[in-house]
């Protein structure tokens, strides 16, 4: 196991600075110039040349390149052109909304997902067959700004007043604070990674609330998740669901699962120790590459609840011709994209004792 790890990490370092080179590429090609996309009306010939300079721009792309590398190895992903700030730091204040918001997005469309695909497969071609499958399909229709601001409108609008009544925008009610766990836990003099993990940390909100055991926050930041991860989770809800309902529908037509029934187990056991152990594998997949697309794919659900993610600065960063925080999100984005493939790849040996990652 620890060999097979060792070696997908070993080949991730060229697909990752494959993509690298892509992006950083890619974004030097966007039509515009980054020093009038960022200075506006103040942008001159003087301005523009002192600015290229400043930023790198003014050297052949080989070079930026080197040099960009050059800069990763030392975990320096630059300073942002737009904001005019590291962007280690941009992303410590902005990538936790995004890693929570796509992590109970996922939640959601797993744990739905899963159960209406086992219902739809265990009673195939019922009502209840028709009527999961609908869902389903209505959820991989409707477009996320749709779903958001029906969302919002309904539990926001037409229950205002309600018990089931939910807030529309932002991550916390206005008035609430919350304070970092280097704060809380005394810690202010820390300083470093430990400190820079500690202050990520606490930009998750509900991880934050449970370390320090402030149970209304905690509530509060939920509410204010619900709608959205509702709206992010709903098109892979419905692809799990139609994942998990033709898998589970292969897997129930196999020799040993007869075996099983023929052995007098009840339905029960057959289904979920036989059945969905060995259904799940595709649908661990789709999960995993779900998770990815969910980091990437926040832009509309971020904009529409006012939530001030990752989404949101990779627009304003693709608008600004803000090169710099390009690149970078896109890396982070890489790099969970590969974590979570071996994450995926690693949980099939448990799902099947059968599969052996030698």
């Amino acid at each position: 196991m620890i060999r097979y790890i060792v070696r997908r990490v070993l080949v991730s370092i060229p697909v990752l600075l494959g993509i690298i080179l892509i992006v950083f590429v890619l974004a030097r090609m966007i039509p515009g110039d980054a020093c009038r996309a960022a200075l506006g009306e103040k942008a001159n010939d003087v301005t523009c040349s002192a600015f290229r300079v400043r930023y790198g721009l003014d050297q052949p792309i080989p070079v930026q390149f080197v040099i960009y590398v050059g800069r990763l190895a030392q975990g320096d992903l630059g300073t942002s052109i737009r904001f005019g700030r590291p962007v280690t730091s941009l992303l410590a204040e902005r990538l936790p909304m995004t890693f929570e918001l796509a992590f109970f997005a996922l939640l959601f469309a797993s744990v739905v997902g899963i159960t209406l695909g086992r219902i739809s497969a265990i009673r195939r071609n019922s009502p209840a067959d028709v009527g999961t499958m609908m869902v389903a399909n209505f959820g991989v229709s409707i477009p996320v700004f749709v779903l958001g601001l029906l969302l919002a409108y309904i539990f926001a609008v037409v229950l205002k007043g309600t018990p089931f009544a939910l807030p529309p925008s932002g991550r916390l009610t206005p008035g609430v604070d919350v304070k970092p766990l280097a704060v809380a836990w005394g810690l202010q003099g820390l300083g470093g990674p430990p400190r820079a993990l500690l202050d990520f940390i606490s930009n998750m909100y509900t991880v934050n609330a449970l370390l320090t055991l402030q149970w209304a926050i905690l509530a509060d930041s939920l509410r204010h998740l619900i709608l959205p991860a509702i709206a992010l989770g709903t098109i892979p809800m419905a692809i799990i669901a139609r994942m998990t309902r033709s898998s589970l529908l292969d897997v129930l037509g196999l020799d040993y699962i007869r075996t099983a029934r023929a052995k007098g187990l009840p339905e029960r056991h057959v289904i979920s120790r036989h059945g969905m152990r060995n259904a799940l594998l595709p649908v661990v997949t789709i999960i995993g590459l779900s998770l990815g697309g969910l980091l990437s794919g926040a832009v509309l659900t971020e904009t529409i609840f006012n939530l001030t993610g990752i989404g949101k600065t990779i627009t304003e960063a693709i608008t600004g011709r803000d090169y710099v925080v390009i690149q970078a999100v896109v890396i982070v984005v890489a790099i969970t994209y590969l974590v979570v493939n071996l994450v995926v790849d690693v949980s099939y040996a448990f799902l099947d004792p059968r599969i052996r990652l030698g």
